[in-house]
């Protein structure tokens, strides 16, 4: 599929370019464009696969951040101009040269539909980018049983500090988290996604919160080393839940290691053997008070409502992120963004404080949750 995926994508480089060239009637060569295309999007292929071998640095990021936006610039140029000739714009500018030995000049429709197409797609890219620098805060709020006390929690998944995200994006939440003021902050999963964030000007940073600070893996963690990464979460003060359970607050908060939802089911990010079916169930289960779960990836529902748990917190699907992944994600994760009120056990899920890939946003933002559990009996009011 990936193979396929990047086959279109180098098509696209070379066929658009003489699309636009024929749409704006003009001759001049532009091999030069199709070549550094290709060469772009291989580029970008390569430089994610170079993460695992090289430590990336300030350079390399922007070589990164770069390409990535390239892509997808490429990926909605090729979108754009298939609805164009879905449209029969292409089909009239045919019709209108046949029998023609000499080239016609195309009409004004057409060169305007290339360069609304160019200006859209540029557009789109560069409000993306924009979007994607900022963060918006929602509210949740979650009724507990047996909950005696109001919580406030502060869910922080996929922050993904690494190479587009540093010192400066994690101060402005952070700030933003001491403004709340929660009782409980959850970085639940995909803190880091690159070795630049293991310094510890960054993780210094998490030593200015009052609020009691918890930590679960998730897959990036893995990726980038999560022996050392825990070992920097440790270090900032933050207590690290790797499928082990903590009584605070009222509440049992349960913090699994990531991981995939039983044998039968596929991920494509699986970075152990541990499965939730056989693991949570090792949890010991406080009789008093409600649990909440706290895994990255929002799977394994069904054996999270089998534990007796009330409510699980997740992120990783960054809600799609950026179109079409918007649409695309919803065939790969039912709960993929916002609150699953349940019959038993309620499910909130993350768009991310964060992004992976294009640092881009659209038609997603950057999440800090906010999620006040309640009484039951006090839920609404």
């Amino acid at each position: 599929m990936f193979v396929f995926f990047l086959l279109i994508l180098i098509f696209s480089a070379l066929y658009e370019p003489l699309l636009i060239r024929k749409m704006l009637g003009l001759r001049k060569r532009i091999w030069p464009l199709q070549l550094l295309g290709v060469l772009f999007l291989i580029g970008y292929f390569a430089v994610i696969a170079s993460r695992v071998f090289v430590r990336p640095n300030v350079v390399w990021a922007a070589v990164y951040d770069f390409l990535g936006l390239y892509f997808i610039f490429q990926v909605y140029l090729f979108l754009y101009l298939r609805l164009v000739q879905i449209l029969g714009l292409i089909g009239r500018l045919a019709a209108r040269r046949g029998g023609s030995s000499s080239p016609a000049k195309p009409g004004k429709l057409l060169k305007a539909a290339a360069a609304i197409g160019l200006a859209l797609c540029a557009g789109l890219v560069l409000y993306g980018t924009v979007k994607a620098r900022f963060f918006c805060v929602t509210e949740f709020e979650i009724a507990l049983p047996r909950l005696e006390k109001a919580v406030t929690v502060v869910h922080l998944p996929d922050l993904h500090l690494g190479d587009s995200r540093g010192k400066a994006y994690l101060e402005s939440v952070l700030e933003k988290v001491r403004e709340i003021g929660p009782d409980i902050v959850l970085y639940n999963g995909d803190l880091v996604d690159s070795r630049m964030a293991l310094r510890d000007e960054v993780f210094d940073l998490f030593r200015g919160l009052a609020a009691e600070q918890y930590f679960t893996t998730g897959n990036h963690e893995y990726y980038v080393g999560a022996d050392e990464v825990i070992a920097m979460v440790r270090k900032a003060g933050i207590r690290v839940l790797r499928s082990e359970s903590v009584e605070t607050h009222g509440i049992q908060l349960i913090g699994l290691e990531y991981m995939n939802a039983d044998r039968q089911s596929r991920d494509a990010h699986q970075v152990n053997q541990l499965i939730m079916e056989e693991e949570l169930p090792k949890i010991p289960k406080s009789g008093h008070l409600p649990a909440v779960v706290v895994h990255h990836s929002p799977v394994g529902v069904k054996y999270v409502e089998a534990y007796g748990a009330e409510a699980m917190l997740s992120g990783h699907t960054h809600g799609g992120q950026l179109f079409p992944g918007t649409v695309i994600i919803k065939s790969r994760f039912p709960m993929f963004r916002g609150l699953y009120p349940g019959g038993q056990t309620s499910v909130l899920v993350s768009q991310g404080a964060g992004t992976f890939g294009p640092m881009m946003r659209l038609g997603t933002f950057n999440e800090v949750q906010v999620v006040r559990f309640v009484p039951a009996a006090n839920s609404g009011q």
